[in-house]
């Protein structure tokens, strides 16, 4: 007998049957309001990088080089729907260089809800990372101060989440690949903030390109909803006394947000306090405090449940928890590994200085102000350096991380040749030894080709940094015999059409 092979679930199928399980949380009215916005087009949004975008009205010149139209995310300052386009947004010479993150404006507000102006330097664990986005979103409103630890228990994933962390061009971050539920014994109240935007069903009720609707059973609901608890439970013993932990989900079954906050307040008690969220959205967007047969700890209705209808917006959910005390839990040692196992060791002073001084005469880049500034140090292993951040190094020397700062550049014989993450982030410093492709230039160098060229001066380093005509950094060159080398990362060419305008 022949096997029957299995009918994928058309998507109108998919949200109806996602609406048959969530529709008696709503009244009729907002039933109907959800109806009519569930009609209308989910927008693309971003979030520009103030790392590398630091002027305002960018996202008007933006619009006026690709024809966008756009209108502000509420709750996020450097969010932006984009409401009309000719071509992609994800085409763009900016997006491919790490300007801005495309991302859904409902995972927008979890970063959002911290309040790192209490921490000058804050450590932050966001516990379950990839892709990236969120963990940009954090890095942005640290504006690269402190550190943080972007983890993610699937080994599978972190190749993305170290690409978007690459071009988004940060140095105050690690990658580890461990599960969530061990950091709380393992580095018991270390943590100033934790993001657990949560593995949920992803019951949000919109389509978009990370997150597809697919059809879920109850039983695999209340899995996801066990493990929800026991990551926020670690999250909770993993935070400082007066830190905070952002949970979120991108999901609307009560199972996966309320009934954990609620199981959370119920084993930690006063020690936790869910906090208001208003000082974020202006339109009100509360949690349950019950259903047809489950009633929550009033407090809960301090979360966020974004219905689409609220913000326009695909369904999430969201929950500052504020730590007032300290918890108790049996500590385990964490992994260990100096990084001296692994074949990384701090880069020779003497070294450090006459690096210091080929970029200074070279590029006119003063490399120990950049050290200074923020608070780094020069790691190398074989003849790969990198930019570590001086506060992992202090709290956190011997724990296994896959990634560990930002690729600096490399020693090829005599001379040091910068990265193109390096050139990308600090490169608007040089004023010596670029060069500005013109516009056809500029066409075959992002869909990485080689640049034919004549006599170029001749220095101690053949690295050039690359600008265009706009003044966009685009990374770095090597000039050899008439010929500029493309060295551009494959994650920042450009494949398919490009947009129109440059």
């Amino acid at each position: 007998m022949s096997r029957k092979t299995k009918k994928e679930t058309p998507k109108a199928d998919t949200q109806e049957q996602m609406f048959a399980r969530l529709k008696s949380l709503l009244s009729e009215d907002q039933l109907i309001l959800l109806h009519e916005e569930l009609e209308q087009p989910n927008y693309p949004a971003l979030r520009i990088n103030p790392l590398k975008i630091a002027r305002d009205g960018v996202i008007d010149e933006w619009s006026q080089r690709y024809n966008w139209e756009y209108k502000k995310v509420p709750y996020c300052p450097t969010g932006y729907w984009i409401t009309q386009s000719p071509l992609p947004i994800s085409k763009t010479i900016e997006h491919s260089l790490g300007h801005y993150y495309i991302q859904d404006a409902a995972s927008m507000l979890p970063a959002e809800l911290f309040h790192f102006e209490n921490f000058p330097n804050p450590i932050i664990l966001d516990m379950a990372a990839s892709p990236g986005g969120k963990t940009t979103h954090i890095v942005s409103r640290t504006l690269d101060r402190g550190l943080v630890i972007a983890n993610d228990s699937s080994r599978e994933r972190l190749t993305a989440l170290r690409i978007v962390l690459q071009n988004w061009g940060n140095t105050h971050s690690a990658i580890s690949n461990y599960p969530g539920e061990y950091f709380g014994s393992w580095f018991p109240q270390m943590f100033d903030a934790i993001l657990l935007d949560a593995p949920c069903s992803m019951q949000g009720l919109r389509e978009s390109d990370a997150h597809s609707l697919k059809p879920i059973t109850q039983k695999e609901i209340n899995t996801l909803a066990r493990r929800q608890i026991r990551l926020l439970e670690s999250a909770i013993h993993a935070l400082k006394p007066n830190g905070e932990v952002v949970y979120s989900t991108c999901t609307l079954t009560f199972e996966e947000n309320e009934a954990v906050l609620d199981a959370v307040l119920q084993r930690f008690g006063t020690i936790i306090s869910i906090e208001p969220l208003t000082d974020i959205l202006t339109i009100p967007a509360p949690a349950l405090i019950g259903t047809e047969s489950n009633q929550f700890n009033s407090q809960i209705a301090n979360a966020a449940r974004l219905w689409p209808h609220i913000y326009g917006t695909a369904g999430f959910f969201a929950a500052r928890i504020h730590k007032t005390g300290s918890t108790l839990i049996a500590n385990t040692a964490a992994p260990s590994r100096p990084l001296s196992q692994a074949g990384w060791f701090p880069l020779e002073q003497n070294l450090i200085d006459c690096i210091n001084a080929s970029i200074a005469a070279i590029y006119g880049i003063e490399f120990k102000q950049i050290l200074d500034e923020n608070d780094l140090v020069v790691w190398r292993f074989k003849n790969a350096c990198h930019l570590f951040p001086k506060l992992f190094l202090d709290k956190l020397p011997d724990f296994p991380v896959q990634a560990l700062g930002l690729p600096f550049g490399q020693f090829n014989g005599d001379s040091f040749e910068l990265s193109h993450e390096f050139a990308s982030r600090f490169g608007e410093r040089a004023i010596g030894q670029v060069y500005v492709v013109n516009e056809e230039q500029l066409s075959l160098w992002m869909y990485g080709h080689d640049l034919n060229l004549g006599h170029l001066p001749q220095t101690n380093s053949p690295i050039w940094i690359i600008r265009d005509q706009l003044n966009r950094t685009l990374g770095v060159g090597k000039y050899t015999s008439g010929r500029l080398r493309n060295m551009l990362p494959r994650r920042a060419m450009i494949s398919g059409q490009i947009a129109q305008r440059f």
